[in-house]
């Protein structure tokens, strides 16, 4: 059962609408099935922002960030527009392994990039899981 509210009432959603706005970013559509979450595409990214109550502000979810209860819409379009980088704005070099596992060309030159965290989790996940099993082998 969903603790959610059923609805975003219209004076939260326009005060979201006109701070991204001001910041230059275009509030969504309703994510598929569900009634209080917006996608946010911007800068290449895609963000999901979600209500969760009046006394509690929004949730923003996207690349590297997931954060909970007490975001207000200021921050959120600090986030948002902050992560959205420059395509010809060089990034921050990426080091030749990343906890022993070689970096993919496409991450090296944009080591700050969404891309190249999310391929950081993954690597980082499946390193996790290679130790444990191979842990679990060992003890069994």
């Amino acid at each position: 059962m969903s603790i959610l509210p059923r609805h975003t009432p219209q004076a939260h959603l326009n005060a979201l609408a006109e701070e991204l706005e001001a910041a230059g970013i275009t509030l969504g559509p309703v994510k598929p099935g569900t009634r209080v979450t917006r996608i946010v595409d911007h800068g290449g990214i895609r963000w999901t922002v979600t209500f969760l109550g009046s006394g509690y502000g929004w949730a923003l979810r996207g690349p590297g960030i997931e954060h909970g209860v007490g975001m207000d819409v200021a921050e959120i379009a600090e986030h948002i527009a902050a992560a959205a980088m420059d395509a010809d704005e060089p990034g921050i070099p990426a080091p030749a392994t990343w906890r022993g596992v070689p970096v993919p060309q496409e991450y090296a030159t944009r080591w700050d990039s969404p891309e190249a965290v999310a391929w950081r989790n993954g690597a980082g996940a499946a390193l996790t899981v290679a130790n444990l099993t191979a842990v679990a082998q060992r003890d069994s």
